[in-house]
């Protein structure tokens, strides 16, 4: 049966969808000259970077481009798969795809002016930010008068280019091209808006890479940042004080940021993250080796985890970030604000920074959230010699792992830091075949995989006890959250985030600290240890040589926030709605207390949440 177009692709695509292809192709060309216009219009900004370093972001650029195209052009993909050459509807196909595209051209442009105010990219918590943005839409498109034109004429430019290049000629088409071509067609799309073949479909946090947030804004596009952002669930601002700095006034003088320690030098750092380590496991003797190094070490058996799952634990203990809205910071539309975080001050202080993870490149967004705050190198299972260490579900067992750590380790430039995060102790809890039997099983299934990793920790510390650098490094050991429990006292609202911190400094004098500690002091602590300024960490956060009792903040079960100081827990919903308990350590005992104060846990919330939808965190 007669149809338009030439030739198709080995037979397999039809007219339409090579029509297709040309079409998505084409709208690259719009899209650099847009991120060209965005680097100029910003040139106050963007003049401070190398030329390598601007291409390499307009590099970039093109995957984010093309998976904003394919996502905007949806319809356009469908329109394709239908072999229709009637007129109209090759006009109506036409004037659909040049008004979606011209949305994504309004998006972009848009940005130019917005990213001044927000410093980001457009993202879905516009709305929340600026609640009246329909009744201002007149003035605002009055101002910027230019942008419409520009849009208009970027538009019409589409229509007209498609409309003379990019035609359909007369073809016989088969079934065989219509359903072999229809499928392969949807599928290189779908390959196209998850950003190539690669484990993980790329996200936000992927485009900053280069470590640097005004490139990685460059490498994004607005069409992009929104559709990402879209789903996420609606934050509106919280008005438990009626000014932003009344809660933040209070915070400030709930804690205090004047140090009592600091090493003599620029020590080392090895942060370690142990998978699902949870206090209750350390103090029922399960992590006999953790439990020894309590005894040398500045120990916190006081301390909470700031989330409940693995992509929670990076912002908190790299940036000093709780977890306090639904989706992970790293996958939320906040991802692009601006975040002080300790290991980049530590790469510009001269610092040489690499990060281990022993699970598949792309796990949980680890690579492009290490690489976009500060890491030089990210390694991951892929690095890893060999396969036989392959635990067959998430990547390499802990202990040859945690060797291959050390021995890069050992390797690395001094000053340096390095970011190591175990994984034997996740669900299916797996352990070596020639290690089972060794460790007690517990009366959980979690309890074995415990022991392992345990010994592998020790193992790791055997192996570079005898390294030079060794007496000039700080190890600061945590895990990432809890796990099963099962005694009373952490079956409870705190028990479920308290996990154990350990500072072991063998080359320093550490005074014992006893006090409420939680992940995001850890940024502080570290700096605080090495003479660096914490003055752009999140207020939430402290050193834990500060000078105060601690507290710990944290978002309990998807419905209410709760603080610990002391032994005093302030918990509210949402409406700020609480009450006070008093909280006894030993037993996990809640016991609710009358003339309830929420004072400080509105005030942390308040500040934090708003700080977020305003880009503001950094004091």
């Amino acid at each position: 049966m007669p149809f338009l177009n030439g030739k198709s692709i080995g037979m397999i695509f039809t007219p339409w969808h090579i029509r297709l292809f040309k079409r998505l192709t084409f709208l690259l060309v719009p899209y650099t000259l847009l991120r060209i216009g965005f680097c100029f219009y910003h040139y106050n900004i963007y003049k401070e970077f190398s030329a390598e370093e601007l291409f390499y972001s307009f590099f970039l650029g093109l995957r984010f481009d093309f998976a904003a195209i394919c996502l905007l052009n949806v319809a356009i993909v469908l329109l394709a798969l239908i072999p229709s050459g009637h007129q109209r509807f090759l006009v109506g196909e036409r004037v659909v795809f040049t008004f979606v595209n011209s949305l994504g051209f309004v998006m972009t442009l848009n940005d130019y002016e917005l990213y001044l105010f927000m410093g980001k990219r457009l993202s879905s918590d516009i709305f929340a930010v600026t609640g009246d943005i329909f009744q201002q839409l007149p003035q605002v498109a009055l101002y910027y008068w230019y942008f419409p034109f520009v849009t208009i004429a970027l538009g019409l430019s589409v229509y007209f280019i498609d409309k003379s290049l990019i035609k359909l000629r007369a073809s016989i088409l088969s079934w065989t091209q219509l359903w072999i071509g229809g499928v392969l067609t949807v599928g290189l799309v779908f390959i196209g808006i998850r950003g190539g073949f690669q484990n993980k479909s790329i996200n936000v946090q992927s485009a900053f890479v280069q470590g640097k947030n005004e490139l990685g804004h460059l490498v994004l596009n607005s069409p992009y940042h929104f559709f990402r952002t879209f789903k996420s669930k609606r934050i509106d601002r919280i008005r438990f004080f009626s000014k932003d700095e009344d809660a933040k006034k209070l915070l400030l003088e709930s804690r205090s940021f004047t140090s009592r320690f600091k090493a003599p030098g620029m020590f080392n750092v090895v942060l370690l993250i142990l998978e699902s380590f949870s206090q209750e496991y350390v103090e029922n003797g399960y992590a006999p080796f953790l439990s020894s190094l309590t005894k040398k070490s500045l120990y916190f058996d006081r301390h909470l985890a700031n989330g409940r799952r693995s992509i929670e634990v990076l912002p908190s203990v790299l940036c000093g970030l709780p977890s306090l809205i639904d989706d992970p910071i790293s996958k939320s539309p906040f991802s692009g604000n601006r975040f002080t975080c300790f290991p980049k001050i530590l790469k510009d202080a001269g610092y040489q920074n690499f990060f281990f993870h022993g699970g598949s490149r792309g796990t949980m967004g680890f690579e492009a959230y290490t690489l976009s705050n500060g890491f030089d190198r990210y390694f991951s299972r892929e690095d890893y010699p060999g396969h036989d260490d392959y635990d067959g579900h998430w990547g390499i067992y802990d202990g040859p792992y945690l060797k291959f750590v050390a021995d890069k380790i050992s390797d690395m430039k001094k000053p340096f830091l390095a970011g190591v995060f175990t994984l034997s102790s996740h669900q299916p809890y797996s352990v070596p075949a020639n290690f089972q039997g060794r460790f007690p099983k517990g009366t959980l299934e979690i309890h074995e995989s415990i022991g392992y990793t345990d010994f592998a920790l020790k193992e790791f510390f055997a192996r570079v006890e005898g390294q030079p650098w060794f007496k000039e490094t700080i190890f600061v050991i945590t895990a990432d959250h809890t796990q099963k429990r099962e005694t009373k006292k952490f079956k409870n609202m705190v028990g479920a985030f308290r996990v154990p911190l350990l500072i072991y400094a063998p080359g320093l004098n550490l005074s014992k600290v006893d006090k409420v500690t939680q992940h995001s002091d850890i940024p502080a602590t570290i700096l605080d240890m090495l003479g660096l300024d914490i003055g752009n960490l999140p207020l939430v956060g402290g050193s834990v040589f500060s000078q105060d009792q601690g507290m710990a903040l944290n978002f309990s079960d998807g419905r209410s926030y709760f603080i610990i100081r002391g032994t005093e827990v302030q918990k509210i919903d949402k409406s700020g709605t609480g009450e006070t308990y008093y909280l006894n350590w030993s037993s996990g005992e809640l016991r609710s207390v009358q003339n309830s104060d929420l004072s400080l846990v509105k005030a942390s919330t308040q500040y934090f949440i708003n700080g977020l939808l305003d880009n503001n965190l950094s004091p």
